[in-house]
């Protein structure tokens, strides 16, 4: 329960799915938690939950698509907590089309937020760990960076993306005591997917379903346990990696 006693952590997209498991599991763990989301009630409801029943935890509105939101969330966490050792980047949001179809709109919209959300965020903590020589740097990606889907050549791109920059923030500042990993989910029980699931009917759970080995879908708190043990001083010398948590999706050939 104390694997993460006294460490401060940001958590984007924090409000529901896989980052408020996260959130929670940290909180569990005994971190101080900081909990950002666009959707600032919910974030706020989420927040007070883990303050009257766990620990430590703050709500801030932020829209990770604006310089200005993220710096005002890590600005308010230094001023309260005076440093940050976890930063999960875990923000997006997913838009799907034929690439000859897509408006260039949506193709940016999407890249601002599910990607270059990861670099504003970076740039702005990153000095903050280096001043303390210690970080743990936890980015969202997707099995979709590894697999092809029909018309979602954004969504992956953008989060194959994330892995190559991982990897390469994880080279350059090893020597820094700066850890930089990703995880890669599969198809996972979030809110996203429940209302998939409610739009285009039981045949697309039963193909999300049969996609994978463990035939089964993944649960938001599986992904958090990822990050608890990548957050944690379990995990002192494991940097660039990615951890895929699918259910074995990403081994098989199956499409469906």
């Amino acid at each position: 329960m104390n694997r993460l006693k006294g460490k401060v952590a940001i958590v984007t997209g924090a409000a529901d799915g896989i980052g408020l498991a996260i959130s929670q599991a940290f909180a569990n763990e005994g971190a101080l938690v900081v909990m950002c989301d666009i959707n600032v009630d919910k974030c706020d409801e989420e927040a007070k939950r883990l303050n009257d029943n766990v620990g430590t935890a703050r709500s801030y509105a932020c829209d990770v698509g604006i310089t200005k939101d993220v710096k005002n969330v890590v600005d308010r966490t230094l001023a309260e907590f005076g440093k940050i050792d976890i930063l999960v980047n875990n923000a997006g949001i997913a838009l799907s089309g034929n690439i000859v179809e897509m408006p260039e709109e949506d193709w940016d919209r999407l890249m601002n937020i599910n990607l270059k959300s990861a670099y504003r965020s970076i740039q702005i903590v990153l000095p903050h760990m280096l001043g303390k020589q210690s970080g743990s740097i936890i980015n969202i990606s997707s099995i979709q960076a590894f697999r092809s889907w029909d018309n979602w050549t954004a969504y992956a791109g953008a989060k194959g993306a994330m892995c190559s920059m991982t990897k390469q923030l994880a080279g350059q500042f090893g020597v820094e005591n700066i850890r930089f990993n990703t995880i890669s989910p599969g198809a996972i029980l979030t809110p996203m997917n429940e209302k998939r699931i409610q739009e285009e009917g039981k045949a697309f759970l039963q193909k999300s379903i049969d996609q994978a080995a463990m035939k089964r879908l993944g649960k938001p708190q599986e992904v958090a346990m990822t990050a608890v043990f990548l957050a944690s001083d379990e995990a002192p010398f494991i940097t660039g990696a990615d951890i895929k948590v699918d259910g074995g999706l990403g081994v098989l050939p199956r499409y469906l």
